[in-house]
């Protein structure tokens, strides 16, 4: 922790001497993340100066210790999140004015104040959005259908911008996304064994909580596939995909009446397929009776409001169809269990369980004991997809 504040406090000095900052008073909180944040230390900080506006700041630090970095892929979470801020937000931002569209309508990103690229002192200092109210919801809940709908609405938005990214700037797109691959499904130099060992591991710790009749079902079928080789690869056309939208990074406020959505996490945006992130979204955010009530109207919801800012964008409907949607979701659904085996331990896990990441941390802390709430969503699951012939 003493590393890591002193880490910010360099990375501050110089974002704030740019800015003219001088002299300033700076307060610094850590934050914890309870279990919901991994590859960062997160700090809250307040800056004042005479004859400057106050800033309120959020700061990630970086934390994976480089016992781990390697097989946590650390170098491209920090080097990923960089590029989104430094690049694709300008990109996005211009292309958003460009085409007048409205404030209640635009995709909105934390402001990004700077960052520090130096290995294991990677840092980024933005917004700090609980201070314009945004909150977040409780990750160990089901969401909720306004939350949800909220969710879904601004991840449409997210990849309408793609879209129109790829229409306004083809050269531009082609260059970023051929460079923006999904690297935590390839494997380390000299982890091959570990990550092979630790993924049976999970799958059979899984596989033990499902109905007995589906037991070997399940194992087959994660054992058999190539986990995310297809997942988080394009399906036709690449789009720039969040990669990790999930409850824990977002964050919600309500704004002119209506419940706003805004993403904060940019560590794993890749070139990849819309369906990935509305799997990744339902089935790591929600329970089974949520998906029987909400399913497919939170799939036809986000399909309206893609159209809707497609519109907006001025980009021709024809670039996504419901038809192409819908085979991308079909057949995106049974990565579902794998998702379940691989990221639903982490997204359940309680905060005093939660595995360390830092110092000479162990990457086997990942094969967690399954609680009860994972069991009950796995088990969700399970049944939805073999109830719908995914698997």
């Amino acid at each position: 922790m003493a590393d890591a504040e002193k880490t910010l406090r360099d990375t501050l000095d110089l974002i704030l001497d740019d800015r003219g900052y001088k002299p300033r008073e700076i307060t610094v909180k850590a934050k914890e993340t309870g279990g919901a944040n991994y590859t960062s230390t997160l700090f809250v900080v307040n800056v004042s100066s005479p004859d400057q506006e106050n800033l309120k700041l959020f700061v990630k630090v970086a934390s994976v210790g480089e016992s781990i970095r390697g097989i946590m892929h650390a170098d491209y979470l920090y080097r990923t999140e960089r590029l989104f801020y430094t690049q694709l937000t300008k990109i996005y931002e211009e292309i958003q004015e460009e085409r007048n569209i409205p404030a209640e309508h635009r995709f909105i990103f934390p402001k990004f104040y700077g960052c520090n690229g130096n290995y294991c002192k990677e840092t980024v200092v933005m917004e700090d959005l609980a201070a314009v109210g945004f909150e977040p919801v409780d990750r160990l809940k089901s969401i909720d259908w306004d939350h949800a709908k909220a969710a879904v609405e601004n991840l449409a938005k997210f990849h309408a911008l793609s879209f129109a990214f790829e229409k306004y700037r083809p050269e531009e797109f082609e260059i970023l996304t051929s460079a923006m691959k999904f690297e935590m499904s390839g494997m380390d130099d000299g982890h091959e064994e570990t990550v092979k060992v630790m993924g049976e591991k999970m799958i059979e710790s899984a596989a033990g909580l499902v109905k007995k009749e589906y037991k070997e079902r399940v194992r087959d079928f994660a054992l058999t596939h190539k986990l995310w080789e297809t997942y988080n690869h394009p399906i036709g056309k690449p789009v720039i995909a969040h990669g990790d939208y999930r409850t824990s990074n977002l964050l919600f406020r309500i704004q002119d009446d209506n419940l706003q959505a805004i993403a904060v996490d940019y560590q794993t945006v890749h070139a990849g397929c819309p369906a990935g992130d509305l799997v990744y979204f339902i089935f790591m955010g929600s329970d089974e009776e949520f998906r029987r009530q909400h399913y497919e109207k939170l799939l036809d919801h986000y399909f309206v409001c893609l159209e809707q800012a497609l519109e907006r964008l001025a980009v021709e409907l024809s670039v996504y169809t419901r038809e192409k949607f819908d085979s991308d979701m079909k057949e995106l659904l049974p990565y579902a269990v794998l998702l379940g085996v691989m990221v639903l331990p982490v997204v359940t896990v309680q905060a005093d369980a939660a595995p360390r990441v830092d110092g000479d941390a162990d990457i086997n802390d990942f094969v967690m004991k399954p609680n009860e709430l994972f069991a009950q969503r796995f088990n969700g699951i399970v049944n939805d997809c073999i109830r719908w012939g995914a698997i």
